[in-house]
């Protein structure tokens, strides 16, 4: 019995990215079939790409090509940490191993991601709508800035049972700390970016060989800055519960 319930939460993180990715796939056929239509040209995703798009000339029409697209970038946005809540909470308990939980978390956010930025990213820089700048701080269309996502919730849950939290006030405290662990990782991230630029700034060579910070460098400095939260919450945890 306690193996069965082991297992579900591994096959709802496995359902929960397979209907993701699935749907991201269709999603990204049906949108690039309304541009088609309305002859919009939307070009592949790059990582010096603004997001900014001009109405009516450049951005997704309005109707069905928006409202998949937005719906593109909430799965890029919220299917890490949904991952990691179906993963972390159950799999977690205070005498249960983590790993097996974040290799599978690591897994299932990973398929999604890398759908996502191969077949969608290109359509999240070009919808227009509330909210959705914020959304892209969220995924930054970057695979490793969404797996650690994953990871952090997962490490957080696994903190908490550790210390004895049932269930409910875990999964409580991992959906509020989730977005304050962005906002950490937004602010790394920048200062991670300032220091690497004051660094190549010494070296011409450094300089004119790295260039102008893309978006997937600093995606990659977010996601370094995160990974140091996840330590920081972890070894902190470890020491609470001994």
């Amino acid at each position: 019995m306690g193996r069965a319930v082991a297992v579900r939460p591994v096959v709802g993180a496995a359902a929960l990215s397979a209907a993701a990715t699935a749907f991201l796939f269709v999603g990204a056929r049906v949108v690039q079939r309304q541009a088609d239509a309305h002859g919009i040209v939307v070009a592949g995703y790059a990582p010096d790409r603004t997001g900014l798009c001009e109405p009516h000339v450049s951005c997704l029409p309005a109707g069905t090509a928006t409202t998949v697209a937005q719906g593109l970038v909430l799965v890029a946005a919220f299917v890490p940490v949904l991952v990691g809540l179906v993963l972390g909470v159950p799999l977690t308990a205070r005498s249960a191993p983590v790993a097996p939980a974040l290799a599978v978390g690591v897994g299932c956010t990973a398929v999604v991601a890398v759908a996502f930025r191969l077949v969608a990213a290109r359509y999240a820089l070009v919808v227009d709508g509330p909210g959705l700048g914020l959304l892209r701080e969220l995924h930054k269309n970057s695979v490793a800035f969404m797996v650690m996502q994953t990871v952090f919730v997962i490490a957080l849950a696994h903190v908490l049972r550790r210390a004895g939290c049932r269930s409910l006030p875990t999964l409580a405290v991992c959906v509020v700390a989730w977005p304050a662990a962005i906002v950490v990782a937004q602010v790394g991230g920048l200062v991670l970016g300032m220091l690497a630029y004051l660094l190549t700034s010494w070296s011409d060579g450094l300089s004119a060989m790295l260039g102008t910070q893309t978006e997937d460098e600093t995606a990659a400095f977010a996601a370094l800055a995160l990974a140091g939260c996840t330590a920081v919450t972890v070894v902190a945890g470890r020491r609470r519960t001994r």
